[in-house]
């Protein structure tokens, strides 16, 4: 499995730019970063390739802001305003979000697979992949629409393209599911990134409820190749922190 970091979340008493070389030194694989549109794409594209980093994915220009579930002329924007940034960065991945839950659940359910069947036609052609993401509306965001992979399962099954994934944030569904290691081999086909985190508090992977090596296991046997996400903060000194989790995914 190749693993990599967020950025934002860690090595928070450095400057942006300087959290790569920090971040290969640690001994990741790769990077991911949130919004784009924040940065100088071409800097951190630099960056990384003189630290033989790729970027593993970055989330869609401004995604809380313009979400999945927004107007079909605003997602269709947004995408197209998104891509020229992954392709500075030699990323292929994007993270979008559902929306709050605005409606009826079905109707919210429609009108995100309506969107994302429209706008797969650009992505197929962009060679890029965009992952939905559920997220936990117990504790981090409550009211937000897409808190179940199965509905964000059944998205993707709808909308039948192979540039429209799930993003399977482990942390945010330890928390509302459990099950985790036969909701990923059941559904490794739809599953296009990973996030991570330890449960509870969402820092290191080893400091929580969650067996991540089993699970790490489990995607690697049912065929996934992608990256692996961690999206935690830690709780002790940065660098030896994101050490100690590589050391215990890795063993």
């Amino acid at each position: 499995m190749k693993f990599s970091v967020c950025l934002e979340c860690i090595f928070e008493e450095y400057e942006f730019y300087d959290r790569i070389k920090l971040a290969k030194d640690c001994g990741a694989d790769a990077i991911e970063l949130w919004d784009p549109s924040v940065y100088d794409t071409k800097k951190i594209s630099k960056i990384a390739q003189e630290n033989n980093l790729p970027v593993a994915a970055c989330g869609l220009k401004e995604s809380w802001t313009y979400r999945l579930n927004s107007s079909y002329d605003i997602v269709e924007k947004n995408i197209k305003e998104s891509i020229p940034y992954g392709k500075d960065l030699g990323c292929d991945t994007f993270i979008g979000l559902s929306g709050e839950l605005e409606c009826k659940v079905d109707s919210q359910k429609s009108l995100l697979i309506e969107n994302l069947k429209r706008v797969a036609d650009i992505c197929e052609k962009e060679e890029v992949v965009v992952v939905i993401e559920p997220l936990n509306s117990l504790y981090d965001h409550k009211g937000y629409y897409l808190d179940s992979s199965y509905i964000g399962f059944e998205i993707v099954k709808a909308v039948n393209s192979p540039s429209i994934k799930v993003l399977y944030d482990c942390y945010h569904m330890q928390i509302m599911e459990g099950k985790m290691v036969n909701n990923i081999k059941t559904n490794i086909d739809f599953i296009g990134h990973f996030h991570s985190a330890g449960v509870p508090g969402r820092h290191e992977l080893h400091r929580g409820e969650t067996n991540y090596p089993f699970v790490i296991k489990a995607a690697e046997e049912a065929g996934y190749n992608r990256y692996f996400g961690f999206e935690y903060w830690p709780t002790y000194d940065n660098k030896t922190s994101l050490k100690d989790v590589l050391a215990y995914v890795r063993a």
